[in-house]
């Protein structure tokens, strides 16, 4: 595929709903639900506040649905591979196809752990899932997080290394075949890929996260700012100030200067 640009504009709404659950003291995991060209639903993890460790960004997007859709037309974005138990849930309902910014190195379920869209053992249809769009960006936000410090631990710890702006991203790396991924990102991308080049939109040309978000479109997401409160330009800004441009040769550009969120302490209650 020559052209991401729509499939960066999807994750960037999704990491954008994440960062929305970061300023609410939440994992900022999550996700948006599409069909076509609309966004039909977001989730975002929320364990932290519910007390409930199921409550998964991929559960929430889609039982929002009540079961109205044809789960095999919609599309999955979600910002970190999808873990087993989600990876799981999202065979059962037979989702048409999923993309995830970073893999789940502890328990990713769609080939970095247990290969759950695809084992032909496994009951229900299998499903596609390709990662590696916005790769970066989910990484950095979820260090965004985890270099807060929780309040409710029951022996709080201070975080030590908080200088993520002065972490390098660790390979890329990815769960498709070569055949795979050559088949949906081409051969010119796998070259690329393979000489540790990011995934970028168009190929040659870099990104920035900034320039796939819009206020206005932000705004029209089905319960964004019901349920994660009001955006506005400032905001916007913000969430883009967190994250490195990449170079039109595939590369992080580190000498740029990028903020972190360190507002408050994370509590859970």
């Amino acid at each position: 595929m020559t052209d991401l640009t729509r499939h960066f504009q999807f994750m960037s709404t999704a990491l954008f709903v994440g960062y929305k659950a970061l300023l609410n003291n939440e994992t900022p995991v999550s996700c948006i639900v599409t069909k076509d060209d609309e966004v039909l639903s977001i989730g975002y993890n929320y364990t932290n506040i519910s007390l409930n460790g199921t409550k998964h960004a991929e559960f929430i997007a889609l039982e929002r649905l009540n079961g109205s859709a044809d789960y095999s037309e919609l599309t999955l974005y979600v910002t970190v591979e999808p873990c087993i138990m989600c990876a799981s849930y999202l065979r059962q309902l037979g989702i048409g196809r999923v993309f995830y910014g970073c893999g789940n190195d502890r328990f990713g379920g769609n080939g970095t752990i247990l290969p759950i869209n695809t084992d032909e053992k496994l009951p229900h249809k299998t499903y596609s899932s390709i990662g590696g769009i916005c790769r970066t960006e989910a990484i950095q936000l979820l260090r965004n997080f985890y270099i807060q410090e929780n309040e409710s631990a029951p022996v709080p710890k201070v975080k030590k290394n908080k200088n993520i702006e002065e972490k390098e991203f660790p390979a890329n790396t990815t769960n498709l075949s070569k055949a795979e991924f050559i088949d949906f990102y081409g051969d010119t991308r796998w070259e690329a890929f393979t000489d540790g080049q990011e995934i970028t939109p168009l190929i040659g040309e870099g990104y920035f996260i900034r320039n796939f978000i819009n206020i206005d479109d932000v705004k029209k997401i089905p319960y964004l700012e019901q349920e994660l409160g009001v955006i506005d330009s400032n905001q916007i800004e913000a969430f883009s100030s967190l994250f490195y441009e990449i170079t039109a040769n595939g590369h992080v550009n580190y000498e740029q200067s990028v903020d972190k969120y360190l507002h408050k302490k994370r509590k859970t209650k």
